[in-house]
């Protein structure tokens, strides 16, 4: 067994333990560990850690219970998701339920190196940065748990490693392990310096993996939270670990010979957490069923049902709403029963306007074809993302209610108007009336298509739409105002810009004195309230 000068940085959890097991394996130990281990009575009553002697012991295992609860309840609850697991892990490292016993089977950090234990509640309290001031000249490898303080990149010549499950520098943010799957198709890995900007130190190593398929007992079904708790605890673990140290770490004879290359920072995406919404069709591409279960049919129902109720917009039918009624009774995803709920109540509304029957049958149309034909997220759930109380229209968000929250009637009077990523274009032809003139456009096609069905029949001639996406958008002539609603990141991964170069570019298309009017979605603020 060598010794490799380099110190583990511990937050309890399946990434340390993976790395420290994958270490092992390869018949090298750290000089040191740095165990964080959390005083929950000081926490509780907002002091920094302090621990020692047998409540130092008492505390670890209480954290240990604490930060694996769910591998733990995952092993005793599911053992056929955990070999499922493993049977594919195989493929990145050889024979993974061994490692996964290894992790979880009566684990101590003593067995893999000399252990200094710190009372730390997060990566800011005092202890925690007095020991990393320690660590001068030093390899560190971060495994972790919180944010690192920027003081602690201030400690001379220390050097930390982290490891995500995104490829650099295409790949960078949150979720980047489903991002990879549902964008690139495979999953990434890179390993890197850790720098105060988010993912953009020099990359010591990164790969691409082979596309991983997890096949599920044909006889269970688990719920997205398992899946995703699962992902977290026996997936990502051993890819990250595979990669510190099977190409960082073993290979160097000193941490003098682990040096980077700087990023492209030119280049990438940085994502954020997922939607509920996509994170089931990125966890769905993963974890495969043998046989299709109900849940998963009627999913593929309600992603149909543009298809599916096409025939009731040929004419007026009493049968529709009940139809509509009972199957947003059976949808198990409360966005796509809302679409439902929504298209029931303006479908109603149809008897009382005869006249939208037409335009209803052939933006329906669009949205049927959009299923076939546009491969990635659908942000009306098989509806409409916008509202439209001209067109008789009720989407997941209130297109009159923004229109008034940002006073937009007045402030766009008279002006010159560019819309970014205009989705059905209904706010646009909210506003259209009060403008001079609006440019707006959206990548999606169908959506293009079903904003220009809604301008044709309000007689609105002083819209232009595009269909394309904003990084390939040109106009010579700036506008006095640049709106952007809710899209300076997509759920659906189409965004291939940074945020600064979003920015960038909503300056450059605004004139001397214009304005941008933007507006963000963070995803943790939608939840129960998206539709409002």
């Amino acid at each position: 067994m060598r010794t490799i000068p380099v110190t583990v940085l511990a937050w309890e959890g399946p990434q340390a333990r993976a790395y420290l097991v994958r270490m092992r394996r390869a018949g090298i130990l750290p000089k040191r560990i740095l165990l964080m281990v959390r005083d929950s009575k000081s926490e509780a009553a907002g002091k920094p850690a302090h621990l020692g002697g047998f409540s130092m012991r008492r505390a670890e295992k209480a954290q240990d219970r604490s930060h694996n609860f769910h591998p733990y309840a995952i092993r005793k609850q599911h053992p056929e998701l955990v070999g499922a697991i493993a049977d594919a892990m195989n493929s990145v490292v050889a024979d993974a339920a061994d490692v996964y016993a290894q992790m979880y089977d009566d684990f101590s950090y003593d067995a893999f190196g000399p252990v200094t234990r710190i009372g730390a509640n997060s990566y800011k309290d005092p202890g925690l940065l007095e020991a990393l001031r320690g660590c001068e000249d030093d390899t560190v490898v971060y495994t972790g748990g919180g944010i690192v303080p920027a003081a602690a990149f201030d400690v001379p010549g220390l050097r930390i490693i982290h490891v995500h499950t995104g490829f650099l520098p295409h790949v960078r943010g949150a979720d980047v392990l489903l991002w990879s799957l549902l964008v690139r198709g495979r999953p990434g890995v890179s390993a890197f310096f850790m720098s105060a900007g988010l993912d953009e130190g020099d990359v010591l190593a990164a790969r691409e993996l082979e596309p991983l398929t997890i096949q599920l007992p044909a006889s269970d079904h688990f719920d997205d939270d398992t899946l995703y708790r699962a992902l977290f605890s026996f997936v990502d673990p051993l890819i990250r670990a595979e990669l510190l140290v099977g190409q960082v770490l073993e290979p160097a004879a000193s941490p003098e010979e682990i040096t980077g290359t700087p990023q492209d920072l030119e280049t990438g995406i940085t994502y954020h957490f997922m939607h509920p919404s996509v994170r089931h069709r990125a966890l769905g591409a993963l974890f495969r069923s043998e046989r299709p279960s109900a849940e998963s049919d009627a999913t593929q129902e309600s992603s149909d049902a543009p298809k599916r109720y096409a025939k009731y917009y040929e004419k007026i039918s009493a049968r529709a709403p009940m139809r509509f009624a009972v199957d947003a009774g059976r949808e198990s995803s409360s966005l796509r029963a809302l679409s439902i709920r929504n298209r029931q109540h303006d479908y109603a509304a149809l008897v009382q306007r005869p006249d939208l029957l037409v335009i209803h049958r052939e933006m329906n149309r669009q949205l049927a074809r959009q299923v076939d034909e546009w491969p990635t997220y659908d942000y009306g759930e098989g509806y409409y993302y916008q509202s439209s109380d001209e067109l008789g229209i009720t989407g997941l968000r209130d297109t009159a209610g923004r229109v008034d929250a940002f006073g937009l009637t007045d402030l766009v009077r008279d002006r010159t108007v560019l819309e970014i990523g205009c989705n059905t274009g209904f706010l646009t032809l909210a506003i259209a009336p009060a403008a001079a003139r609006v440019v707006a456009f959206e990548l999606n096609p169908f959506l293009i298509a079903i904003a220009e069905v809604g301008a044709r029949f309000l007689k609105v001639d002083n819209v232009q739409f595009d269909t394309c996406a904003f990084e390939d958008f040109t106009n010579e002539d700036g506008f006095d105002d640049v709106l952007s609603f809710a899209n300076h990141h997509t759920y659906d991964g189409n965004t291939r810009q940074s945020l600064d170069e979003f920015f960038a570019r909503c300056h450059a298309l605004t004139n001397p004195g214009g304005r941008l009017v933007f507006e963000s979605h963070p995803p943790e603020l939608e939840g129960d309230n998206f539709g409002h």
